[in-house]
């Protein structure tokens, strides 16, 4: 009987030990977190002391901080397109916010690329889409996602009583702020999963969102009260001279019709925000930004609003301890691009000023990886990160890096997270359409098109770009030096078609408001933007 007892025991023993063995064979989960218009010092673990943070802030204490890593582009659609695919721009051709409206339906404006949730869905990975998409037309799931939790637009103009596309349903979401329902549905799909299957969730908030006018209005969060009590230290400055040409150049009845046309296109419903917080419509989007410069509705606004996402990040780590996920996931806590809040008297991303504004707080965003299996325990490097090289990163930390991501310029910081020595070259490049940045360890180069200002600055001196030096005779070779190295990066790397400095045009949409003279006048022929129905990128390879 006793050696019966024993021969079950041990047999028991044996299939514990064979799943657990199965578990850890098993890849890790990913979870990428994304913000919106969220510059890396409006978080606590990069030193900002106002702005309550702790989720974020333990995060980065469990895993590693980048602190000089560089959003690709401007604004949104681009920027997303890129984290997604591991290409620039002028590759993939998403050069500027994307309406939802496209006059096609199921438009999708990457499926033609390989793309991280096509390539893990395809490695049997279950993944969420949950929050933002921006990318095409919204109502359906694409690029390999088969959990969907969207929004129609890209553009927010309040967090409350707000359209939401959940999964195969479509409902306006009544009584609960945006950022608490996209924490809810993620928590809603790391629940459903189990140990047999790897899952990855990209949690693409929208919030902060610190652009007008939803900056400039009300805000409605459990974290007014405390804001408005202690307010946050913002900096005030003068109106910046490209803020001010862009509010003059936009003051016209007609442009602010424009404006309001692409709205609708972008499928916001502004007259329920409107309705509901009693606010009127703005003149223009460039005047607001004025009006959120030294305001402190601005400011209680973008700082609640962060908290509100730290909340939801905790929630997150929170589900994924509760199920026994939390020591087999990776998790990458980053925003699509900075904006100035602020500084040199600027407010918004790069597409809120003439000429485009690229200063640290529009490039510069947060990078923080949790990789349990390789737990770095709150160490953090310099090294110049871009948001191309996070695809090949991701592939790289879950044993996937023969998957070829074809002609990007990305590369895998896989090995500093592991803890090892990695060659690197530290450099980061930009671009917004017209707008194109090379930034070195101790330099900064900005080019731009049409007879527009160019600028350098010497980061080691002046790092937080006061001096333009562009004019110095005492620095023409390194101008030489870094504009040659930003043109051979770009002459790689670009698909001509999309490379608006050889007259490219871009996906659906270029400049704003169909302001495209400058390219119809410049490059005789110059095509249209462009929507059209690309094969998937799962179909070319059949």
């Amino acid at each position: 009987m006793t050696k019966r007892l024993n021969l079950y025991i041990y047999m028991a023993l044996l299939c514990i030990s064979s799943s657990n063995a199965s578990l850890a064979e098993k890849p890790p989960n990913v979870i990428l977190i994304v913000t919106d218009n969220q510059t890396e010092s409006l978080v606590g673990a990069y030193g900002n002391r106002d702005i309550k943070t702790p989720n974020i802030d333990s995060l980065a204490e469990k895993g590693m901080r980048f602190d000089r890593a560089y959003a690709v582009s401007g604004v949104c659609s681009p920027t997303r397109a890129t984290l997604l695919t591991g290409l620039i721009p002028s590759q993939h051709g998403v050069h500027n916010g994307l309406p939802s409206v496209v006059g096609m339906d199921g438009w999708a404006a990457i499926e033609e690329f390989r793309s991280l949730p096509q390539t893990l869905s395809e490695a049997g990975y279950n993944t969420a889409l949950v929050g933002k998409y921006h990318l095409g037309v919204p109502e359906k799931p694409q690029i390999g996602f088969n959990y969907w939790v969207t929004f129609p637009s890209g553009h927010t103009t309040s967090f409350y009583d707000v359209q939401v596309i959940d999964n195969d349903k479509t409902y306006r979401l009544k009584g609960e702020h945006l950022t608490d329902f996209w924490t809810r549905r993620a928590v809603d799909f790391i629940d459903q999963q189990k140990n047999d299957k790897p899952f990855f969730l990209y949690l693409a908030y929208n919030g902060p969102y610190n652009l007008p006018p939803v900056v400039t209005r009300e805000p409605v969060n459990r974290y007014v009260e405390y804001y408005t009590a202690h307010l946050p230290s913002f900096p005030q400055e003068p109106v910046h001279s490209y803020l001010r040409r862009l509010a003059i150049n936009t003051s016209t009845v007609e442009a602010v019709e424009k404006e309001q046309a692409e709205m609708k296109d972008w499928g916001v419903d502004d007259a329920e925000s409107i309705g509901k917080h009693g606010a009127k419509p703005e003149l223009s989007f460039a005047w607001g930004a004025i009006d959120a410069l030294n305001n402190k509705m601005a400011m209680v606004n973008l700082a609640s609003e962060i908290s509100m996402v730290d909340d939801g990040v905790g929630s997150v780590m929170e589900a994924l301890k509760e199920r026994g996920f939390e020591d087999n996931t990776i998790i990458i806590f980053t925003s699509d691009q900075g904006s100035a809040y602020g500084q040199h008297g600027l407010w918004g991303n790069s597409s809120w000023a003439s000429p485009t504004p690229v200063y640290k707080e529009h490039m510069q965003v947060p990078l923080i990886v949790y990789s349990p299996a390789h737990t770095n325990w709150g160490e953090s490097t310099s090294m110049i990160i871009n948001e191309f090289d996070i695809f090949p990163t991701i592939l790289d930390l879950i044993e996937m890096k023969d998957k070829k991501i074809e002609n990007s310029p990305g590369k895998s910081f896989a090995d500093t997270i592991r803890g090892k020595r990695q060659d690197w070259d530290n450099t980061a490049y930009f671009e917004y359409i017209s707008t194109r940045v090379i930034v070195k360890p101790d330099w900064k180069y900005i080019k731009r098109m049409f007879g527009e200002e160019a600028e350098l600055y010497g980061l080691k001196l002046d790092p937080n770009e006061n001096n333009n030096l562009i004019y110095n005779p005492e620095y023409a070779e390194i101008i030489k030096s870094l504009n040659a190295e930003m043109t051979t990066f770009f002459d790689r790397y670009v698909d001509k078609k999309y490379d608006p400095w050889q007259g490219g045009t871009g996906k659906a949409i270029l400049m704003y408001s169909d302001e495209n003279g400058d390219f119809i006048e410049n490059f005789p022929g110059w095509e249209k933007p462009i929507v059209e129905k690309k094969p998937r990128f799962s179909d070319l390879r059949q």
